[in-house]
């Protein structure tokens, strides 16, 4: 008889875990199919389209974290902030260790200035547990900057303390891995606004060998090169700016930025002002993301 028992609980047991691993099979299954149709709302901008599809899939699906993710996402790319931090709350309430979720929620928060220090709050929480995750401290770094750079805040002392912390986890983030474009970025970002035109100067130099074609990159080398008298070169990465603006077809942007372009190309004429033609292009850089082949 004990046996008996023992065997029809091993059954359920086996009925159990078979039921289980249906559902969520079923469920994976449900959120590959959104998201091929999900995907093709997307390359239509369908942004209603892609959002009604993951709406239905979460009403099905509630504890399905992927699918809440990535409604979560949708509900951002058309600018409904709120419906996404409650989907990000509803992950950590299932699972407190996620940590795309608890990144998702604080890039949410961030966006009010009132909420910065709950934002900085939520990734210091996953960052003791995660201390050694590059985005996480990457994402910890830009709420920094994000703060530094509100407009509300007028303080000097306290933007440098911002700029500085910022500094700090863009710098740990990368001694993990440097491939990041967007931190090598927000680092040289973090430099220029400190002071440090060297540092800035070779950070976005990093950026560019990542990412050749990012005009932003380019634009601040350029302001930065300008700052250090290096007026020819500075001249040369603006103007490659403006040219990446219109092979984009952003003409409105190309023709803004043109106008300062023309200003620091008339400085490099200016005797008031130093330029370095010997050897004309500054030393600390790396060659490949320089410009002195192009004619001014």
């Amino acid at each position: 008889m004990f046996y008996r028992v023992i065997s029809f609980l091993l059954f359920l047991g086996i009925v159990a875990t078979v039921a289980f691993n249906f559902k969520a099979l079923l469920s994976y299954g449900r959120a590959n199919e959104i998201e091929r149709s999900a995907q093709k709302a997307l390359e239509a901008r369908n942004w209603e389209k892609g959002i009604a599809l993951y709406e239905a899939g979460h009403k099905q699906y509630p504890d399905n974290a992927e699918i809440s993710m990535r409604l979560a996402w949708w509900y951002l790319k058309n600018n409904q902030p709120a419906q996404a931090e409650t989907l990000y709350r509803g992950i950590l309430r299932l699972e407190p260790e996620h940590l795309e979720a608890r990144i998702g929620l604080a890039n949410v928060i961030k966006r009010q200035p009132s909420r910065i220090n709950e934002s900085i709050t939520e990734l210091r929480q996953a960052l003791k547990r995660y201390p050694h995750n590059p985005r996480l401290l990457a994402t910890l770094g830009g709420v920094y900057k994000t703060a530094a750079e509100n407009p509300q805040e007028t303080r000097e002392s306290v933007r440098k303390w911002l700029y500085t912390q910022a500094r700090y986890y863009f710098q740990e983030s990368l001694k993990l891995d440097g491939g990041q474009f967007q931190t090598q970025f927000n680092l040289g970002v973090a430099y220029q606004n400190l002071g440090d035109g060297t540092a800035a100067a070779k950070t976005y130099c990093k950026a560019l060998q990542l990412r050749p074609d990012s005009y932003q990159s380019r634009y601040n080398l350029g302001l930065v090169l300008s700052e250090l008298n290096f007026q020819d070169e500075a001249y040369r990465q603006l103007a490659r700016a403006v040219q990446i603006l219109s092979e984009r077809n952003e003409m409105a942007a190309a023709q803004r930025l043109a106008v300062q372009v023309q200003a620091v190309k008339n400085t490099v004429f200016n005797s008031n002002r130093r330029t370095l033609t010997e050897p004309g292009v500054p030393s600390f850089l790396e060659k490949s993301c320089l410009l002195q082949s192009t004619t001014p």
